[in-house]
């Protein structure tokens, strides 16, 4: 009995703690390094892609933005804007992949669930935009474009009485909206 508490003793001495705790430290320190060069060159490629993007080399934005994707898996905007360039070139599928991404990254972003929908509907997948559409609204249920867009697609599809009541909503967020907007004016 007696020998374990010695070893426990030696265990825990404070010069063991010490050179733990700078161990620590110094790894710590080393890992904070490591992010921070990790999240610069991850923010240099992300602007050097929205770049690409402003001046329409969309190929060279798409490399741009998945060299991000390699420094931050995470980076919501990366995917969102990644599915721009794709949009644009007309890789429609890559596209909503993107913007599949940016959604499972952020999905209280409405442009991304915009976009993603926006990107069924020109290739007529309305059953797929609407569940893009209500999807979002639970998260973002006064987003009045939203709701808007959503009447657009049962439109499309012929379904009046759901169509009108998406716009009433639309309309009465809009109105909503602009109510606060005058009273905070």
């Amino acid at each position: 009995m007696k020998e374990k508490k010695n070893d426990t003793e030696r265990a825990l001495t404070p010069d063991d703690s010490a050179v733990s705790s700078n161990e620590t430290q110094k790894e710590l320190i080393q890992r904070g390094r490591v992010d921070i060069h990790t999240h610069q060159t991850a923010a240099k490629h992300l602007k050097q892609g929205a770049d690409a993007l402003n001046v329409r080399n969309y190929v060279k934005a798409i490399e741009e933005f998945q060299q991000v994707i390699q420094h931050n898996r995470e980076s919501a905007e990366a995917h969102f804007h990644l599915g721009l360039a794709h949009f644009m070139l007309g890789d429609y599928e890559k596209a909503i992949d993107a913007y599949k991404m940016a959604i499972a990254c952020e999905p209280s972003e409405a442009m991304a669930h915009l976009n993603l929908a926006a990107t069924y509907r020109l290739l007529k997948r309305y059953d797929e935009a609407i569940d893009v559409y209500t999807r979002a609204i639970r998260f973002i249920p006064s987003h009045p474009e939203l709701h808007s867009e959503l009447g657009a697609v049962y439109t499309f599809q012929g379904k009046r009485s759901e169509a009108v009541g998406a716009y009433k909503t639309a309309m009465r967020l809009k109105l909503k909206l602009q109510s606060d907007f005058d009273q905070n004016a």
